[in-house]
């Protein structure tokens, strides 16, 4: 019925929803296609076995091969992938001019995402779309982890180029980054740590940290180049 202070407050069907009846509702096949259709359409394009993780629905799932044959899926392939892809028809005119390749988007952002963002959010998917093997290692002991406790995935122009695993010192107006580790055969460029030091700025001022101090980072080029960048940007300041 609603929340208080972040707790659920339940009550009777016939006083929140006094006009509802479970008769209503849409029969529970067309609930798992629109689902599809959904998670299709967000995500571009799908293979099968990315789009239940989307709205983490549990078996039997719909077949995309059966709604493809039905018009409401187009199917394509993708060179080097065995299996084929899944898009919406919405995405039609966008998948042509990919096929011809006259798809020219602007790739120009940088940003440090969330562990939950639906692009990194399905470990397989991030693993098999963009070569990124992700893990939330919180919950991994401190010995175990590899690069940090919280890490933030970075993506940078349409790539996912390494990880950051942060703090923030509100009280001295700090934000520490623990770890800094780029992805294997991430060039190290000028424009690459401008990037990347704009975007971890942006996440320190969310936070009401001025000032960014690197504990440690990988490679150890990248690591002095936006060492470099931070203090430079704290004189600017």
């Amino acid at each position: 019925a609603r929340r208080h202070n972040f707790q659920r407050i339940y009550d009777l069907a016939e006083r929140v929803h006094p006009e509802w009846h479970d008769g209503r509702m849409p029969p529970l096949e067309d609930v798992r296609r629109s689902f599809v259709l959904h998670a299709v359409r967000a995500l571009g394009l799908a293979k099968a076995s990315w789009i239940p993780d989307y709205h983490r629905t549990r078996r039997p799932h719909p077949d995309p091969a059966r709604m493809a044959e039905e018009g409401l899926l187009l199917r394509a392939r993708v060179a080097g992938w065995d299996e084929p892809v899944y898009i919406h028809p919405d995405h039609a005119q966008l998948a042509r001019q990919a096929m011809a390749g006259a798809l020219a988007p602007r790739l120009t952002m940088t940003t440090l995402l969330s562990p939950f963002d639906p692009i990194v959010w399905d470990r397989r998917r991030a693993l098999e779309l963009f070569g990124f093997d992700y893990r939330l290692e919180c919950y991994t002991p401190a010995d175990k982890r590899r690069y940090g406790y919280f890490t933030l995935p970075i993506l940078r122009r349409g790539a996912l180029v390494g990880r950051v695993d942060a703090k923030a010192h509100r009280k001295t107006g700090e934000f520490e980054l623990r770890s800094v580790h780029l992805e294997p055969g991430v060039r190290v460029s000028g424009r690459l740590v401008e990037d990347v030091a704009a975007a971890v700025r942006r996440c320190a001022r969310w936070h009401d940290c001025p000032r960014v101090r690197i504990t440690h980072a990988l490679p150890q080029s990248f690591a002095v180049l936006l060492e470099t960048a931070f203090t430079q940007a704290d004189t600017a300041a």
